[in-house]
């Protein structure tokens, strides 16, 4: 899995914490975006209010969940904006032109300031991704990768945007994505190559390269969904 933390890895088991992404992808594909209450939760996957507490908590500094006071767990970064009544104006085009400009350059500050951690992070992301089942698990595992580049910029603000950005994904970017891939695995075996670039990039502590292979990378996603235009 990807951990941002890496050195906490071995106090959450990979049993526990599998069989809860997996929950959420189960949860996604019905169409939800709620989790059950935690004691209702706790027992579908068999472990304790405490352990789960420790689970929730980990896919929360993930940016896999998000919390609200008095409505509940809810599955992907947490909504800034009012997504609701706000996603209709942003078209598909809105989406990538903000990504060009806000993903590149937190490739470049990753590359400055990534730790080993935030490598073995993007790391384990990468070897997933090549043996995703499924669409949505590869997309999960890509909005993994993806966040995990932001946060390792050790800026706040700019995971916040990445945050907003993501959460307004789903209603346009995300349905195109399926369009376009239907159930195959993945969006095709360059699309991880081209993740490797990015990450080698920052392994190297080039900002230079790491913003040009993310750039790369955007353009090539629009071309496979949108054609060149």
């Amino acid at each position: 899995m990807c951990y941002p933390q890496g050195h906490q890895e071995e106090e959450l088991p990979d049993t526990d914490l599998a069989r809860l992404r997996t929950y959420l992808d189960q949860t996604l594909e019905r169409g939800e975006e709620r989790l059950p209450p935690e004691p209702r939760l706790s027992e579908e996957l068999g472990v304790s209010r405490g352990r789960l507490r420790t689970l929730l908590k980990r896919l929360e500094a993930e940016g896999a969940i998000w919390r609200h006071v008095g409505k509940g767990t809810f599955i992907g970064p947490r909504k800034l904006i009012d997504t609701p009544t706000t996603s209709s104006s942003f078209s598909m085009d809105d989406i990538l032109q903000a990504r060009l400009l806000l993903e590149p350059p937190l490739a470049a500050e990753a590359a400055m300031r990534s730790t080993a951690e935030d490598l073995a992070a993007m790391d384990n992301c990468l070897a997933e991704m090549k043996l995703a089942e499924s669409m949505l698990q590869w997309k999960r595992l890509d909005e993994k990768l993806h966040r995990t580049i932001a946060q390792a910029t050790r800026n706040s603000l700019m995971l916040t945007l990445y945050d907003t950005l993501r959460a307004q994904m789903k209603f346009t970017l995300d349905r195109r994505i399926d369009q376009v891939f239907g159930a195959e695995p993945g969006p095709k075996e360059n699309t991880d190559d081209e993740h490797s670039l990015v990450v080698e990039a920052i392994r190297n502590h080039d900002p230079v390269e790491a913003e040009r292979q993310m750039r790369a990378h955007l353009h090539s996603l629009r071309g496979k969904l949108f054609g060149l235009r």
